[in-house]
């Protein structure tokens, strides 16, 4: 626009700063007035343009065709154009060490332009232009190692061996393939192909082997460097998509990718900014981790919301396994704001300085939530820390539920042996959000059941048995009532008092991390006794004969019981049944009964013939074999 009589105006298309120039000769046939080829006056020709070009700062980037005799002399041409000139016929990569600007390297490729549409060629020569069309701003590559291929299959290597080797000022990957001993298996992958500003990948590999990938891209607002910034997500196949056996020129871009570069982030874009906060579209420094069911987490720092400055946002994508699109292939996704305060986050950071910053610390849970940390200027909150950084902290769980008791019920309950009591409860999906997404299905589990109890879940509603396999899907905020049945052991398992401590689990199928327990304490209360009865006490009798009591043994507990007596056969009984010498007694010395169960025996006492006559006293003691206390107070 800027030439006499057009002057500049806002209409202009504003070129690239950053861009490449790029010059795209197209022949199969001699640079000089054609065929034939390779003569003195070609040769001059091909120096002369690739000196031009490097002076100029013009990548040349030549596509030559099928020509006389075939495209040797033609592709050796061009050789000598894109890279630099050495004297001879050939198509290999030359060898250009750049000390004159004769064999400097112009820094271009020679492709060949295809015949046909067959073999891909097509396919590559367009990726080829792409890639060398873009500017040189900044691109996201990656490269795949294989340190234990290194280790594992190069005799020559030994701990603390470098994965590269220098010589000559001349740095050197150690590519190839991982069966012959290379670290590189993979070389440096394209990932992005864009001409806008591409920084701080985050990479995560899920169990399929996929690879995640997320970074911030200016893409939205322009191809200068100081521009605002959105979070993008790609996921990455490289499996399959050429061989790893060193890739030299890395995997093709296009092969390699599942799900298309997506913002993850809010996008406001230009027209979306408010004029007094150029950078309020801000979302940077992410940071991305896998879990084991292949969900993708992604936390940055956002500046979208004006009353925070700052805020660390965070969001999980669900496994899937479409591809194409983010929008079509992913469940839909909603950004979470991890803080709500107004404060500095992650360090001092600038619109105009984006390659410096920090991302957050990120880590998975147990399942599929993910811990996050960060610095931050206010002590985690509203109160502020005169403007120094302090370490912040926030597990973030990816779904709610609760499990409680029904109202009016007790976490305690009493009962005997051989009885049942009920627990009334509720189970609670309360996951904030839209109902059907934050839907999930539940298992209810019971653990710590003690040896001989039993305990059983049922719902309410019909009385049905819950499982450990029992799928119970609710939705956002809604609830289930189920009662659990807990059992205590027989009245003959039952010993001594017992405390069952069960805790009932909820637990998310989709994460196992989103769970809730709730304890329940039941005591068995044991009671042991004994009562000793007889429908007469006394006895008359002579010297020489028998006295017969008959004897009614009750077992007072409630737990079945067995009962112990003295043997009078023994010094200690004969004591403690108040035996005068010579007496003799025939009496059971244990009886087994259940609760409330009597049992009469009887009780004969022979008197020798060398007694006196007078009145005696003989004293029947039993007691609980259970709760071996003998004690009249206690009933045992």
């Amino acid at each position: 626009g800027n030439v006499p009589g057009n002057p500049p105006t806002q209409a202009d298309h504003r070129w690239n700063p950053n861009a490449t120039k790029i010059v795209i000769p197209v022949s199969d046939e001699g640079p000089k007035d054609g065929d034939p080829s390779q003569q003195a006056d070609d040769k001059a020709a091909i120096q002369e343009a690739h000196d031009n070009c490097i002076l100029a700062g013009v990548v040349p980037v030549g596509l030559y065709g099928q020509g006389y005799g075939g495209a040797g002399n033609i592709q050796s041409h061009f050789m000598d154009l894109v890279q630099c000139p050495n004297g001879v016929v050939s198509t290999q990569t030359r060898n250009c060490p750049g000390n004159t600007l004769a064999n400097t390297d112009a820094g271009g490729q020679a492709y060949e332009f295809p015949s046909g549409s067959g073999n891909n060629q097509m396919a590559l020569l367009v990726e080829a232009m792409v890639y060398i069309s873009t500017n040189n701003s900044r691109e996201i590559y990656m490269s795949v190692l294989d340190p234990y291929a290194k280790m594992n299959n190069d005799p020559s290597f030994t701990p603390g061996s470098p994965g590269h080797s220098a010589q000559g000022g001349v740095y050197a990957e150690d590519t190839g393939a991982g069966s012959d001993g290379h670290l590189v298996v993979v070389n440096d992958t394209r990932v992005t192909i864009d001409d806008a500003y591409s920084f701080h990948p985050s990479i995560g590999v899920d169990r399929q082997g996929n690879t995640h990938i997320a970074w911030m891209d200016g893409r939205d607002y322009g191809f200068e460097k100081d521009v605002n910034y959105e979070v993008y997500y790609t996921k990455l196949r490289l499996q399959g998509a050429g061989e790893w056996d060193g890739a030299e020129e890395g995997l093709s871009t296009y092969a390699i990718k599942k799900i298309n570069d997506t913002p993850v982030s809010n996008v406001e874009g230009k027209n979306g900014l408010p004029p007094a906060s150029p950078y309020a579209g801000n979302s940077v420094f992410p940071s991305l981790l896998t879990d084991d069911q292949n969900n993708v987490h992604i936390a940055w720092v956002d500046s979208g919301n004006l009353s925070a400055n700052e805020e660390v946002l965070y969001v999980r994508l669900n496994q899937t396994d479409l591809t194409g699109d983010g929008e079509t292939a992913l469940d839909p996704w909603e950004a979470v704001a991890v803080t709500s305060w107004n404060s500095n986050k992650l360090g001092p950071n600038s619109g105009r300085q984006p390659a410096i910053g920090m991302p957050p610390a990120f880590s998975n849970d147990l399942g599929s939530g993910a811990h996050i940390a960060w610095s931050d200027t206010n002590k985690c909150g509203d109160d502020g820390n005169n403007n120094r950084f302090t370490i912040c902290y926030s597990h973030v769980l990816t779904g709610q539920v609760d499990v409680e008791f029904d109202e009016g019920e007790t976490f305690y309950h009493v009962i005997e042996p051989g009885q049942q009591t009920i627990y009334n409860m509720t189970m609670n999906n309360s996951t904030p959000g839209p109902k059907d997404l934050v839907a999930d299905t539940y298992g209810l589990n019971i653990s710590g059941v003690p040896m001989n109890w039993t305990a059983n879940l049922y719902f309410a509603s019909n009385h049905s048995s819950i499982f450990p396999d029992t799928p119970i899907f609710l939705e956002g905020g809604e609830n289930v009532r189920f009662y659990m049945r807990v059992q205590a052991p027989s009245i003959y398992q039952a010993n001594g008092d017992e405390l069952a401590e069960i805790r009932v689990t909820a637990q998310s199928y989709k994460d196992p991390a989103i769970q809730n327990d709730l304890i329940t304490l039941t005591l068995m209360d044991v009671v042991h006794g004994i009562n000793l009865d007889t429908s007469h006490s006394m006895a008359d009798i002579e010297q020489g004969d028998t006295a017969i009591f008959s004897i009614t043994i009750t077992n007072t507990g409630n737990v079945h019981d067995a009962f112990v007596f003295w043997d009078p056969n023994s010094l200690e009984g004969q004591q403690e049944w108040l035996l005068p010498f010579g007496w003799q007694v025939n009496f059971p010395i244990r009886v087994e009964l259940d609760p409330g169960q009597s049992v009469t025996k009887n009780l004969e006492v022979f008197v020798p013939t060398s007694e006196d006559p007078g009145a005696f006293v003989i004293y029947v003691k039993g007691w609980s074999e259970g709760e071996p206390i003998k004690s009249v107070e206690k009933g045992t």
